[in-house]
């Protein structure tokens, strides 16, 4: 199942579309939010939209409230309100029309898990005791541009200085998180020691991971402390989500982009040269051609084809352009 969000600014006439797989949403001022609305008259988390169970719900946690449409009424929430989609909401100068989108297995694919224990000797089976089997085929995808983030080397930052690599990935989080929303990231996943993202086109993924690395680099060479090494991967195909203890993505392309970010010169056919182990930001052939051709001059540099690599895991080899920017090799 995922979101479709149209998000309407009454006072600047303009309309936007947002798609989320993640069963969690929260629109509002904070720049963590998924749906970031820029105006003071607007809370850090205005409200908040999640789906759990089959059910959907509203909770608002704003100071001067989330107002439902019901025919041609507004209606102030108040806390957690259940919601029948479609739905429309209001929440200062936007209105925002909620739709939920799910493709349901088709009934001859769902079965028991055999051998269900009956736990209250009813004959029955527990829901909880119950499994659905899901062909990847039947669940929700979309194409998205799928980015990887990798802080480099905090293994042996920590083993030297623990609170130091604490830092690093703080001021990372910092750093990345109003960058990326900036871009209107569509999904986001900590990894620990960086992250994984996704944006609705590949531009806006080029344009955030080259403004991510300027800002990176800039901190770099004011700081006195340790500087943040960084691997950027950037791929683009299909991705889907199964809502099963927590929200994540998969699919054999989030994979693919997960091997492009460590990448190393001898996983490549030929001679592979130039390549930097670090501080770099790498590509598919799928994510280039994704790209319009005047974004690429706009932000790059240049770009080289690095060749063909076997990637462990994946089947076929995959072709890795490296991104040269104004930043490349500092």
């Amino acid at each position: 199942m995922q979101w479709r969000i149209n998000v309407t600014d009454a006072q600047a006439g303009e309309q936007r579309e947002y798609r989320f797989l993640q069963p969690c949403v929260r629109i509002g001022r904070s720049e963590e939010a998924e749906i970031h609305l820029a105006n003071r008259d607007v809370s850090r988390v205005h409200f908040t939209l999640e789906r759990s169970g089959g059910r959907v719900r509203v909770s608002d946690s704003s100071r001067n409230g989330t107002f439902l449409r019901a025919g041609d009424r507004w209606s102030r929430l108040s806390g957690d309100t259940e919601l029948e989609l479609p739905a429309t909401l209001r929440a200062g100068d936007w209105t925002f029309d909620v739709v939920a989108e799910a493709v349901e297995p088709a009934a001859d694919e769902r079965c028991l898990a055999t051998g269900g224990d009956d736990l209250d000797g009813d004959g029955e089976v527990s829901p909880w005791e119950q499994s659905i089997m899901l062909r990847p085929g039947e669940l929700p995808t979309v194409r998205e541009a799928i980015m990887v983030f990798d802080l480099c080397e905090s293994s042996l930052i920590a083993s030297n200085d623990d609170r130091m690599a604490y830092h690093l990935k703080q001021r990372l989080t910092q750093i990345a998180e109003p960058v990326l929303a900036s871009f209107k990231r569509r999904f986001f996943k900590s990894t620990g020691d960086g992250f994984l993202a996704t944006f609705a086109d590949a531009a806006a993924a080029l344009d955030a991971a080259v403004a991510l690395e300027q800002r990176l680099q800039q901190r770099n060479q004011r700081t006195r402390n340790e500087p943040i090494h960084y691997r950027v991967a950037l791929h683009f195909g299909d991705v889907w989500a199964l809502e099963a203890g927590g929200s994540d993505i998969h699919g054999n392309d989030v994979n693919i982009a997960f091997r492009i970010e460590g990448v190393q010169a001898d996983a490549f056919e030929g001679t592979v040269s130039s390549l930097p182990r670090r501080d770099r930001i790498l590509c598919s052939r799928a994510f280039l051609t994704n790209v319009p051709r005047e974004r690429l001059q706009a932000v790059l540099s240049g770009h080289v084809q690095c060749g063909e690599a076997r990637l462990k895991g994946i089947t076929e080899p995959v072709i890795i352009h490296w991104l040269r920017t104004a930043y490349a090799g500092l």
